[in-house]
């Protein structure tokens, strides 16, 4: 398969010029075709018409491209500030129909024009995997670099931060994609150690990030990237870490690959729906499409968090469903009660999700608590709704990584029936930070 990545770092505004890289994809590798150029707007409609002989061909664009607010900052703005200020520095620019970015004969409409004359798709969740087809993004280069490099801060690279060590940072690291998992083979052939720190490459550097964002996307899907925010309103499109996931499905739970294609509202369009929709004091502002969730999760009492350190999901799911108990010991490695096990009661359901270690926590089934035959009891507590399980079945769990409980020196596990599966619902689980495997259904969606 052939396949074209276009970074398009736009500079944002009417009057600035910004850059165009290309990443081709070769045998499970990435190329730069030539040197990232400086271009207008002009430049990157004639770019956007170009006819290039590729299966597939992804635009990614460092520009909010979803803007329908009059005023103020889009909602995926003020949540990814939220998520990722306090402890990785990053927030994000106000992004507004009042700015002349996003005014009525702003370049960046026609410039969406131009792509979609050319039969360019604008959804996103269409992307990881495809084999063909033609589409654009939004993405947003410092939420990127923090996930794609596993960084606690943001770097400030930018020409007026006048940050040299950061630059440099910025340098090594985009060098090192030469030996990633999807490497870029040349990049260290335009990317070179001590590149001056200018508007202009900076501008080259911003629109490589914005090109490996599509790539990153298309290779990996949900599992190394996300889409944050509402298709509706507005988007981004993150490469994550482990960190910065947690941070961001805290923030945006459900709304955070969303299901269906980002449509921009057409300018006409726009100008026509405007006033039975009046805000306060009269003021006039865009009459929204709402798109609601297609998928929805059953109200439990418990979420317990299972990850694939032991099993994968499907195993998980097969086991649960032929022995009804999910392997789980009531002590830790330190011989204390694990958090909650004491509070789970008969006939309360549990939500079992399943991901981790970089991969989006899911929906795997959910299940009803039953009363143990034969409860596990030590000397302080009898805990009514664990089972010892069948030596049967040690093997296999040893094989899986599980270990006997510390302090009854017996495998246990959660006795349950009426199991549900979910694996069609695609909504992703936040997960608090700290070590619990089981949490209120409370303290993961809220009341």
């Amino acid at each position: 398969m052939r396949a074209f990545f276009t970074g398009f770092d736009s500079a944002w505004s009417p009057l600035n010029s910004g850059a165009i890289c290309d990443l081709l994809l070769e045998d499970d590798s990435l190329r730069l075709v030539g040197d990232p150029i400086p271009a207008s707007w002009g430049a990157a409609v004639v770019r956007a018409e170009r006819e290039d002989k590729a299966d597939l061909q992804v635009w990614s664009i460092d520009q909010p491209l979803v803007v329908h607010n009059k005023d103020g900052c889009r909602p995926v703005e003020r949540r990814l500030a939220s998520a990722l200020m306090a402890d990785f520095g990053c927030g994000a620019h106000s992004s507004n129909l009042g700015l002349p970015a996003w005014a009525e004969d702003a370049p960046i409409w026609s410039f969406i024009r131009a792509l979609e004359s050319k039969g360019y798709q604008h959804n996103p969740m269409a992307i990881p995997g495809a084999k063909a087809g033609q589409f654009y993004i939004e993405c947003y280069p410092h939420p990127a670099i923090l996930g794609l490099f596993d960084l606690g801060r943001i770097l400030k690279y930018k020409v007026h931060h006048r940050n040299l060590e950061d630059w440099q940072e910025l340098i090594r690291l985009l060098r090192s994609l030469a030996c990633a998992e999807l490497p870029i083979c040349n990049i260290c052939s335009f990317v070179e150690d001590g590149l001056p720190q200018n508007k202009k490459n900076e501008d080259r550097l911003d629109s490589i990030v914005s090109a490996y964002v599509a790539a990153y996307w298309w290779k990996f899907g949900i599992h190394r990237s996300a889409v944050v925010g509402d298709l509706s309103t507005g988007y981004i499109v993150t490469p994550h870490s482990e960190r910065t996931f947690a941070a961001l499905t805290r923030v945006f739970g459900v709304q955070i690959n969303p299901p269906g294609a980002a449509r921009a509202l057409p300018r006409e369009l726009l100008r026509l729906e405007r006033s039975e929709a009046a805000g306060v004091h009269g003021q006039s502002r865009p009459r929204l499409e709402t798109l609601e969730m297609a998928d929805t999760l059953p109200r439990c009492d418990w979420v317990y968090f299972a990850t694939p350190a032991k099993w994968s999901g499907t195993v998980t799911r097969d086991f649960v469903a032929e022995q009804t108990v999910i392997v789980r010991s009531v002590h830790n490695a330190a011989g204390q009660r694990t958090s909650n096990v004491q509070h789970l009661r008969p006939g309360e359901r549990i939500l079992l999700v399943h991901g981790g270690h970089g991969k989006p926590y899911r929906a795997l089934f959910s299940c009803t608590i039953c009363a143990a035959r034969e409860p596990v009891r030590t000397s302080q507590c009898v805990f009514d709704v664990f089972s010892y399980l069948d030596e049967s079945l040690h093997e296999q769990l040893r094989m899986g990584g599980y270990t006997p409980d510390p302090v009854v020196r017996r495998f246990t596990g959660i006795s349950i029936s009426e199991v549900q599966d979910l694996r069609g619902i695609t909504s992703v689980i936040p997960r608090r930070l700290g070590n619990n495997t089981i949490s209120r259904w409370e303290e993961v969606f809220g009341p």
